[in-house]
């Protein structure tokens, strides 16, 4: 049987993160911070030897994937890591580039007394129905459903599994909420709710038949030392609006 290491990690902060605007297909380059994020996930994975990397088809995914691989013990050749548009992040449809805080709470309100937050309907009704809100009151309906993400995210896995090795670690650089997806198909019982933050790093051990997630949104301290959050295997906290 096939056993497959997959280090999935989120890319670094953008202009959009920072701003506060839904950021799926349509991109925006890295901050300064997000190189930092990028550079500490570097140092996080810099003893993983990676047969394989892979990024989303988005700039910020791959500058993100080039910054870890230059980080690394045993780097790529540049030109071999491969831009997957499968790993993309779910597509907002018409709501691309509006402001999150704004938006998130014209759609949840009728959903959450509590917070009107992307966070809050996935806490109360799960990641799916938390997604699904997006594709049923986009007027266009261009906006992905979660059986859309989760159809594309699995010949992603199929495409890579397919070209690794037993054994082998695999890099893939992708997006919070496609992480947070990826991480409720194989691990329901993890706590999704909150996005796993700027260069945090999902480890998902995936064989023929199965897959387990690991660890969940783990980052990496400035001494040196990986960080667990809490109990919910790495999960950071956040206390302010979600950002994509």
């Amino acid at each position: 049987m096939k056993t497959v290491n997959y280090y999935f990690v989120r890319h670094g902060q953008t202009l959009f993160n920072r701003y506060r605007h839904l950021q799926g297909w349509s991109d925006s380059p890295l901050t300064e911070k997000g190189v930092h994020d990028a550079q500490q996930a570097g140092d996080f994975l810099a003893d993983v030897d990676f047969a394989h990397a892979y990024c989303s088809d988005t700039t910020r995914a791959i500058k993100t994937a080039r910054f870890i691989n230059q980080r690394n013990h045993h780097p790529l050749p540049e030109k071999t890591i491969e831009p997957i548009a499968a790993f993309r992040e779910q597509f907002f449809g018409y709501f691309e580039g509006a402001n999150s805080v704004e938006t998130e709470f014209k759609l949840y309100q009728q959903h959450s007394t509590i917070e009107p937050t992307l966070n809050a309907m996935t806490a109360l009704h799960g990641i799916k129905a938390a997604i699904d809100v997006w594709k049923n009151v986009d007027p266009f309906h261009d906006a992905e459903s979660y059986t859309e993400i989760t159809t594309r995210l699995q010949q992603g896995l199929d495409y890579t599994f397919d070209q690794a090795n037993d054994g082998d670690n695999v890099l893939v650089v992708s997006h919070g909420t496609l992480i947070r997806i990826l991480t409720s198909m194989f691990n329901p019982e993890i706590d999704v709710s909150h996005s796993p933050r700027n260069g945090s790093v999902t480890k998902l051990k995936l064989r023929d038949q199965d897959g387990m997630v690991e660890y969940f949104g783990r980052v990496w301290k400035s001494s040196g030392e990986s960080l667990r959050i809490n109990q919910k295997i790495g999960i950071i906290v956040q206390t302010i609006m979600p950002i994509f």
